[in-house]
C-alpha cells in the first residue's frame, strides 16, 4: 500500500501528469474506510438489539421464578391466617368471644409479623362483641359491611378473602379474612382477622426485577386483595385489566401492556391458585430493562466512536503517506541524497502504520468472536458464562483505548516534545509520586526519593518516565511483601548522572533484560498483568532523547534496579 513511485515517466506520459494509480488510491481510501465504519456500526445496532431482547428474556425468567416464590408465599400467607380464625373460632366456640383477650394473650398467630394485631368478632347481626382494635367498640354496627353481608347472604363455612380497601399509602392499605361462626346452618357471627397488603411488601422488596416491577393479589371476581406498589390516586376499575380475560381462559400465562394502575409499561406474568380463588401477578417495567441497558449502549457508542476515530486516523494516515510517497518520487528525482533521507523516514512512518493496524486491530477482534459466541450459544439464554464473554468484551475495548493512548504518547515524544531545558529531577519525580498516589496506598507502597539534581530534560516528559518506572515497580510487585522503592541519583561525571530506581519485586531473568525495551514485547499474559508493552519502550524513548541509555539489573525474585543517565543541566 505504501508504495514510493521513483523514475522517469513512462513514454508518452505527458510531464506533470500524475500516474493513474495514484488519483484513484485516495478515493479508494476513503471509500472503504467508511464502508468499514458503516459495517462496524451495523455490528454494534444488532448487538444492542440482541442485548436488548436477551435482557428482556432473562428478566422473564427472573419473573417466573419470582412467581412461584409469590404463589407459595400467598398460599402460606393465607393460610397460617386461615388456621388462626380457626383457632381464634373454636375459641369462641368454647369459652365464649368475652374471653378473647386470654386468647390472644396465650397464642400468637403463626409467622404473627404477617397480620396486624385487630381480630374483631361480630355478632348475627353484625355488631361488634369484641375487637382488639380500641377504635372499634363494642356494639359498633358493621352490618353494612361487605364482608358481614357476604356469610349473611349466604350462611355456610368458607374462608373469605376481603378487598383491599382504598388507600393509596402503602402502610395504610388492608384486606379482610374472615370465617363465619355457625350455629347448625344460621349464621350466629363472624371472626375475622386483619392482613395490612404491606405484608406482600418484603416480598416485593426482595425482588430483583427493577425499581418499577409489581407485585399484586386479585380475586376470582374482579376485586384487587394487595399490591405493592400502591395503586395510584385515579386508577383504573379492575374489570378493565386485562389479566381477567387471560385468567379466565388460562391458568397461567403473560401479557404485556401499559398497567392501568400505575401507567407504567409492564411485561407481566400472572397465575391462578389452586387452593384459594386468587390469581397472583408479578409484573416487571420496560424502563427498568432500558435502564439496565444504558451501561451498555454508552459502551457501545464509546466503542464505535472509538472505531471510527481508529479507521479515521488510520486513513488519514495512509493518505498523508500517499502524499509524502509522492512527495519522496518528486525529491528522488531532484536529489538521491534527499530521496534516501526521505526514504528513511517514509520506512519509519510505514512501520508505524504497520504495527498500529496490526494491534488496533486486535481489541477488536476479541469484541467481535465474543459477540459471535454470546449470539451464536446463548441465543435464547443468559447465564453466568455468557457475563464471563462480556467481561472479555469490555476488557478487549480497554486494551484498544490503552494501546491507542500508548501509542499516542509513544509517537509524540519527538514529535510534540518542548525543548531540553534546566529541570529538577526531584520535582519530576513528586509529580510522578502525585499522579499514583492512589495506586501506592492502594498497594501499601513506601516510595523513598533522594537528592536528585537539576538535568537538561522536558518535565513532562521525564515525570512520566518515572510514573512509568514506579508504576511497573508497583504492578509487578512481590506477592509476599509490601513494594519497597527508591528513586536515587550518582554523579558519574562532570555533566553526567546515572539515576536509578530499585524495588523489591519479582524480578526477571537476564535473557529479557533487552527485550523489555522492545515496544509491544510483554512478558506475561494480560490475565497475570495488565499492559500494552509500550511503556518500557516510551521510557527508552524519552532517555535516548535526554542523551542519556536506560537499562536494567535484576535477580528474580528479589527485584530489579532501572538505571538511566542523562546530562546535568550545567553542562554542555
Amino acid at each position: 500500500m505504501f508504495q514510493i513511485f521513483r523514475g522517469n515517466h513512462e513514454a508518452g506520459q505527458a510531464e506533470g501528469e500524475k500516474p493513474r494509480g495514484i488519483r484513484l488510491r485516495p478515493v479508494g481510501i476513503v471509500v472503504a474506510t467508511l464502508a468499514a465504519i458503516g459495517a462496524y456500526t451495523g455490528v454494534i445496532l444488532n448487538n444492542i438489539s440482541e442485548l436488548e431482547r436477551e435482557r428482556h428474556d432473562f428478566a422473564e425468567l427472573q419473573a417466573r421464578k419470582i412467581l412461584l416464590s409469590f404463589e407459595t408465599h400467598t398460599i402460606r400467607l393465607f393460610d397460617l391466617a386461615d388456621l388462626y380464625l380457626r383457632s381464634a373460632r373454636h375459641f369462641v366456640e368454647q369459652e365464649g368471644g368475652d374471653h378473647l383477650g386470654r386468647f390472644l394473650d396465650r397464642i400468637a398467630p403463626p409467622r404473627s409479623g404477617l397480620y396486624s394485631s385487630t381480630l374483631t368478632v361480630l355478632d348475627r347481626r353484625g355488631r361488634v362483641t369484641f375487637s382488639s382494635n380500641p377504635a372499634l367498640i363494642r356494639g359498633a354496627d358493621l352490618s353494612d359491611q361487605p364482608v358481614f353481608l357476604h356469610f349473611r347472604n349466604a350462611a355456610r363455612d368458607d374462608l373469605l378473602i376481603g378487598a383491599a380497601n382504598h388507600s393509596t399509602v402503602g402502610d395504610q392499605q388492608y384486606f379482610h379474612v374472615a370465617r363465619p361462626l355457625l350455629n347448625g346452618k344460621e349464621l350466629a357471627g363472624i371472626v375475622m382477622l386483619d392482613v395490612h397488603s404491606s405484608q406482600i411488601a418484603a416480598f416485593y422488596r426482595d425482588m430483583t426485577l427493577g425499581p418499577n416491577s409489581s407485585a399484586a393479589i386479585f380475586s376470582l371476581d374482579r376485586k384487587l386483595i394487595a399490591r405493592q406498589p400502591p395503586p395510584v390516586a385515579d386508577a383504573a376499575p379492575m374489570g378493565s385489566l386485562q389479566i381477567w380475560s387471560d385468567a379466565e381462559a388460562r391458568a397461567e400465562g403473560r401479557f404485556r401492556k401499559r398497567s392501568l394502575l400505575d401507567g407504567v409499561e409492564r411485561t407481566f406474568l400472572y397465575k391462578r391458585l389452586a387452593d384459594h380463588p386468587l390469581v397472583v401477578v408479578i409484573g416487571f417495567a420496560d424502563s427498568d430493562l432500558a435502564a439496565g441497558l444504558d451501561g451498555a449502549k454508552r459502551s457501545e457508542i464509546v466503542e464505535t466512536t472509538l472505531f471510527t476515530l481508529t479507521a479515521l486516523a488510520f486513513a488519514f494516515l495512509v493518505l498523508v503517506m500517499e502524499g509524502r510517497n509522492r512527495r519522496l518520487a518528486e525529491a528522488e528525482r531532484a536529489s538521491r541524497a534527499t530521496a534516501e533521507l526521505l526514504e528513511r523516514s517514509n520506512a519509519d512512518l510505514e512501520r508505524f502504520a504497520y504495527v498500529a493496524s496490526h494491534d488496533l486491530k486486535t481489541p477488536l477482534r476479541v469484541i467481535t468472536g465474543y459477540a459471535q459466541m454470546l449470539d451464536r450459544r446463548y441465543r435464547d439464554k443468559l447465564d453466568e458464562e455468557a457475563n464471563e464473554y462480556i467481561a472479555f468484551l469490555t476488557a478487549g475495548t480497554k486494551r484498544m483505548y490503552r494501546l491507542i493512548t500508548d501509542l499516542l504518547h509513544y509517537s509524540r515524544i519527538n514529535s510534540q516534545a518542548k525543548p531540553l531545558q534546566p529541570v529538577s529531577a526531584a520535582r519530576a519525580a513528586d509529580i510522578a509520586v502525585s499522579n499514583l498516589k492512589a495506586v501506592i496506598e492502594e498497594s501499601g507502597a513506601t516510595v523513598t526519593v533522594g537528592g536528585l539534581p537539576t538535568i537538561l530534560a522536558d518535565e513532562s516528559q521525564l515525570s512520566s518516565l518515572f510514573q512509568n518506572l514506579l508504576g511497573n515497580a508497583i504492578k509487578y510487585r512481590h506477592p509476599e511483601r509490601k513494594p519497597d522503592i527508591r528513586i536515587e541519583a550518582v554523579r558519574l561525571s562532570g555533566t553526567i548522572w546515572r539515576m536509578a530506581v530499585k524495588d523489591n519485586g519479582i524480578g526477571l531473568e537476564p535473557e529479557h533484560f533487552e527485550r523489555i525495551f522492545v515496544i509491544f514485547q510483554r512478558l506475561h499474559a494480560d490475565s497475570a498483568y495488565e499492559g500494552t508493552g509500550i511503556g518500557l519502550a516510551l521510557c527508552q524513548r524519552i532517555v535516548t532523547r535526554l542523551g542519556g541509555r536506560i537499562w536494567v539489573e535484576s535477580k528474580p525474585g528479589e527485584g530489579s534496579t532501572f538505571f538511566f543517565t542523562a546530562r546535568d543541566a550545567s553542562g554542555d
